[in-house]
């Protein structure tokens, strides 16, 4: 997916409201927006490249995602610089929201931007997240199941010692590696960040395994299946509780390699390390030296710094340790979910009703 255009004749109004309870499993209050068509608008246009991969299907349900909402083909970059200076609204990946940042300036006629992705780090150009007029919102909520499946599957693979055994069947070896596993249940998971994905995972942790689940959390309040919440400045007194640490936290200035040398050296020497949100989250020369170490017992890496990561990195090549190419949120219905989320944003949009994933910039997500 690339960019969509929204244009409409006439002005949109705005309105903000206060913090309200986000139902997904996280239970994050959510900052909620108002961007409507005033009531004289009787349609809108939406601009959608040639070369987006999803399929026709999926253009016809953002044509009949409302009356006044109508869809138009975006051919390219050129042809999208072009229009954005007249659109209401856009929904794009990172090489169109760059183009925006003239249309995002105070005074244009640009009001809401809705990223193709789930985090806006790496997505939203610096201009763009600096105007604060224009509502800017993220996939927020269809990607979190996908996101605590994955790290579920990476915490069953190093717990089972997984590796070990796929390599053994390459080698045709019918061989047993030891019975010192560690089981999920009964064992204590500590997620970093309770948002939907580590929600998700609180409520599969809980509910599937019976584990103990520690959350750090940024706003202190009652979350679902954790029976601890903490916030970054208990972190370092969590981890030598936990077996799993995971994490499914934004990339954000305040959590930028949040898990160090210093994180190492607080963690169980058989806890396992899972990422399945940022590569920026973790110190990765720290990582390594851990993992040589055996300070702890395996990392499945959804994310990394480098991504792709380069072919001599030294991460291929430690013990213990699960790298997947950033799929953690890929699942063949997962187009379909997205879809449905921009079209009930942009039936939101024409009736000026608040719309999903709202960005806090201030929190940077």
């Amino acid at each position: 997916m690339d960019a969509l255009l929204l244009l409409s004749s006439v002005p949109y109004s705005m309105t903000r409201s206060s913090l309200t309870p986000n139902p997904s499993p996280g239970g994050r209050g959510e900052r909620r927006v108002r961007i409507g068509l005033s009531s004289n608008t009787e349609r809108s246009i939406v601009g959608v490249p040639e070369n987006c991969r999803l399929g026709g299907p999926a253009f016809q349900r953002l044509h009949q995602a409302h009356p006044r909402v109508q869809v138009r083909i975006v051919h390219d970059q050129a042809e999208f610089s072009r229009q954005v200076t007249q659109a209401d609204a856009v929904i794009g990946s990172r090489p169109y929201l760059k183009l925006s940042a003239e249309a995002a300036k105070p005074g244009a006629r640009l009001r809401w931007v809705q990223t193709t992705t789930v985090g806006v780090d790496q997505a939203v150009p610096p201009d763009l997240l600096a105007a604060e007029h224009v509502t800017l919102t993220c996939i927020k909520g269809p990607p979190g199941p996908l996101m605590a499946e994955h790290a579920v599957l990476l915490m069953l693979a190093l717990s089972r010692n997984l590796p070990v055994y796929l390599k053994n069947q390459q080698l045709h070896l019918w061989r047993r590696e030891g019975q010192d596993w560690l089981p999920l249940h009964g064992q204590t998971t500590a997620i970093l960040g309770v948002g939907s994905g580590g929600g998700n995972l609180a409520r599969i942790c809980k509910i599937g395994f019976g584990m103990t689940v520690l959350g750090m959390t940024r706003t202190p309040r009652e979350i679902p299946h954790l029976d601890r919440a903490f916030d970054k400045s208990g972190l370092l007194s969590v981890l030598p509780e936990a077996d799993f640490v995971v994490l499914c936290l934004p990339h954000t200035p305040e959590t930028r390699l949040i898990i160090n040398a210093a994180a190492f050296d607080a963690m169980k020497p058989t806890a396992c390390l899972i990422n399945v949100s940022r590569g920026a989250l973790i110190d990765e020369e720290a990582l390594i030296a851990a993992m040589r170490a055996g300070r702890i017992a395996g990392a499945g890496l959804d994310v990394t710094t480098a991504d792709p990561i380069p072919r001599e990195s030294p991460l291929w090549d430690l013990p213990n340790t699960i790298i997947t190419p950033h799929i953690a949120t890929e699942s063949v219905k997962m187009s379909d979910a997205v879809v449905d989320f921009w079209c009930e944003n942009l039936r939101r949009f024409a009736e000026n009703q608040p719309l999903l994933g709202v960005v806090d910039r201030r929190a940077g997500y």
